[in-house]
């Protein structure tokens, strides 16, 4: 049986020519009924050598398999051969999808998805006071996956304490048979998974397992029902197959419900053969919508193997007029397997009619992304603004001189830091030809020009008067003076700025006496006079 992890390997086995030939044969057909398919397919391919040679190769492969195996009864049988590709392998399938022949890029998945979609598998709980079946019900088979012996009493009427001891009783039991049902069911579905869950039989039990259930197996419960206590388990199983046929209609309506709500704004859906065809190859499908009986034509390019939506006479890519006609939804069926996404193929109906058939939940949108990420990158430029100013505050009140390293948005660019901060100029991405983006640049080529062309300030004696006498430092360069600019640079670290400030017990942050010895106030007025006269004397030099 062809299940969706096969399908998946069959669809990455695309090429840029027509080089796959797909044969479905329902049960009861004869291999002549594709007899005019082929000779169809021959003359169309008459113009092209190499995939008229792929045809007639893959042809004979396929004639070996539809020898060797036969559709069972009530089904039908898919054929995949490739002779470029070696690809040789033949499925039965529990349905018939109408006989017919495909030479395309890639296998012929379509028909086969169909049969998965509308034949999902699920688990079925049938359930009384004394036992309960766990049955697993795929497209081709049902498999009896576990029983449960239940040991539930029946109700009584009796009264006084005698009744309330039964009661607390009675309620225990269910409540020890609902836990081991639902276990049961956990562990079948972490073994073999499904998607999704009926529960039929009384309500007691039914309603004690329901709320048993592990959170997710809780939400694939597609509903619940009620069968006579005579029943057979096959009438509970039809029973089953009803109240999952109505899960799967309901997914399909709140799947486009969900889809149309992220329509009303930019959300995260697509809607026509475009623009989720657009979204597929970007990988940002998250649930294909189609109606099956949906139709559209695609181009493929021979040249680069892009598809475009409509019937072109040109690549829109490269550019070249290699082209052939594809199955649109096809290839989108092919590209949603191959990146992981779902397709649901639902029955026809107005409302997706009038978006072009097709539509798409999508896991992320392009826009939104964008949006989010100039927001982060805003958010991050006024952190490291208002922790520099943080940083400048510290050193003021320390006694320092501010930070002369300029605002992140204007690093290497020379402008004023008093200015304010200036908008981000526009940065060459990452690649441009010479390996580095212009910030990175800007970085690490500093001019020195710019940092030798002012000299540094000296103290003039009206400086030095205003300076409050201190007590005389065993170490000259522990003075505050004013520091030489420097020239333009990253900003500080966290750790050199913790490296840069005055530790606790450092001479500076010490209390000045209230009464200084006048020795002490000439000494460091000489000691200042002398430093600006070296400083001035090294950048003359």
């Amino acid at each position: 049986m062809l299940d969706a992890p096969t399908l998946r390997a069959l669809s990455d086995l695309a090429g840029p020519e027509r080089a796959f030939l797909t044969v479905y044969l329902d049960h009861g057909d004869d291999a002549s009924v594709i007899e005019a398919d082929l000779a169809r397919i021959r003359s169309l391919l008459s113009d092209q050598p190499a995939e008229a040679e792929h045809f007639e190769e893959s042809l004979a492969v396929a004639r070996r398999l539809l020898d060797a195996h036969a559709a069972p009864e009530g089904g039908a049988l898919a054929v995949f051969a490739s002779w470029a590709a070696g690809l040789e392998r033949a499925f039965e399938l529990p349905e018939p999808v109408g006989s017919r022949v495909w030479m395309g890029d890639a296998p012929y998945v379509r028909p086969a998805y169909e049969l998965l979609d509308e034949h999902e598998t699920y688990a079925v709980v049938v359930l009384d006071n004394t036992k309960a079946r766990v049955y697993l019900v795929a497209p081709d088979e049902v498999d009896e996956a576990g029983r449960v012996r239940g040991d539930v009493k029946n109700r009584v009427k009796k009264g006084g304490w005698s009744q309330k001891r039964y009661a607390r009783r009675r309620d225990k039991q269910i409540e020890s048979y609902a836990t081991e049902v639902a276990d049961g069911v956990a562990t079948l579905a972490d073994e073999r998974p499904f998607s999704r869950l009926v529960l039929i039989g009384s309500d007691e039990p039914v309603q004690a397992v329901t709320a048993a259930l592990r959170t997710d197996l809780a939400d694939l419960v597609a509903g619940t029902g009620s069968v006579d206590g005579n029943a057979s388990d096959a009438q509970a199983l039809e029973a089953a197959a009803e109240i999952a046929e109505a899960g799967e209609r309901e997914a399909e309506r709140e799947l486009w419900a969900e889809i149309r709500e992220q329509g009303m704004g930019p959300g995260l859906s697509a809607f026509g053969a475009t623009s989720v065809l657009k979204a597929l190859v970007e990988h940002r499908v998250e649930t294909v919508l189609v109606d099956r009986e949906a139709a559209f034509d695609g181009t493929k390019c021979r040249a680069c193997e892009a598809v475009a939506h409509g019937a072109l006479q040109t690549c829109g890519v490269c550019g070249s007029s290699d082209v052939f006609r594809v199955d649109l939804v096809e290839a989108m069926t092919e590209q949603a397997a191959r990146t992981g996404a779902e397709v649901d193929f639902a029955d026809p109906f107005p409302a997706l009619a009038e978006v072009g058939g097709v539509a798409a939940l999508l896991r992320y949108s392009l826009a939104e992304n964008d949006a989010e990420r100039e927001e982060r990158e805003r958010r991050e430029r006024a952190a490291a603004r208002a922790e520099e100013a943080e940083h400048d505050d510290r050193q003021a009140a320390d006694g320092g001189a501010p930070s002369a390293s300029p605002a992140p948005d204007d690093v290497g660019s020379g402008a004023d830091p008093d200015a304010g901060p200036a908008d981000p100029e526009p940065v060459a991405e990452v690649g441009d030809g010479e390996g580095e983006s212009v910030l990175d640049e800007e970085r690490t080529v500093a001019s020195p020009e710019v940092a030798l062309s002012e000299p540094a300030p000296v103290a003039s004696a009206a400086d030095l008067a205003a300076v409050e006498p201190v007590e005389p430092v065993a170490e000259p360069a522990q003075v505050a003076t004013r520091p030489t600019p420097a020239p333009a640079h990253r900003p500080k670290s966290r750790g050199d700025r913790a490296a840069d400030r005055p530790a606790s017990d450092s001479p500076v942050k010490q209390e000045t006496p209230a009464a200084p010895a006048r020795t002490g106030m000439w000494v460091l007025l000489a000691i200042g006079l002398l430093l600006a006269i070296v400083a001035a004397v090294l950048l003359a030099g």
